[in-house]
């Protein structure tokens, strides 16, 4: 019995630690203004939208930093979940990239992809602009993906003031963000 306590502390503390780190991901950081923004939700979300901006320091080569992206959707899918979907040019055609995501309750403007990947989407002042990040506190160094997306390809200058200090304040540089052309050849 004292060997089974044993191992059941440090498997509750390794449980805890994690949901620790999860709920730690989940929050809004100091960075965005609560007053300008607020949570996306499954609903507003739907329809197409354009990644006018963005900046990360993922491990990406410099030629495809600057290639152009194509629009992308967020539909409700056959089995009820909000499902990101993006037509990709390949060799081979146009093929159809899709990730469901998960909302979480207690978190608004949170959304689970995949195992460990939390990515929250805030709308700023409007629901035209909305701007998206990851942060990854898992790996050293942190990887951290941001990007201002739009109805349109055409941002307003108040979205574009607040996505640069927010890409500041996450602790990247001015010169980090990227603007992309939209490749719409698969559409």
């Amino acid at each position: 019995m004292a060997t089974m306590r044993l191992f059941l502390l440090p498997l509750s503390l390794t449980l805890l630690s994690v949901a620790a780190e999860d709920e730690e991901a989940l929050a809004m950081p100091d960075t965005v203004y609560r007053a300008a923004t607020f949570p996306a939700t499954t609903e507003k979300l739907l329809g197409k939208w354009y990644i006018t901006r963005w900046a990360g320091n993922l491990p990406i080569p410099a030629k495809k930093k600057l290639s152009p992206l194509p629009p992308f959707t967020f539909v409700i899918n056959a089995i009820g979940k909000l499902e990101f979907r993006m037509k990709i040019m390949k060799p081979i055609g146009c093929v159809l990239f899709k990730q469901y995501l998960d909302h979480f309750e207690k978190h608004p403007g949170f959304f689970h992809a995949w195992s460990k990947h939390y990515i929250g989407i805030f709308f700023l002042n409007t629901e035209d602009f909305a701007l998206a990040y990851y942060k990854d506190k898992v790996k050293h160094p942190t990887y951290i993906m941001t990007m201002l997306m739009g109805r349109s390809l055409v941002a307003s200058p108040q979205s574009v003031r607040m996505y640069e200090t927010f890409v500041m304040k996450m602790g990247l540089n001015r010169t980090d963000i990227f603007y992309p052309l939209c490749d719409d050849s698969c559409e």
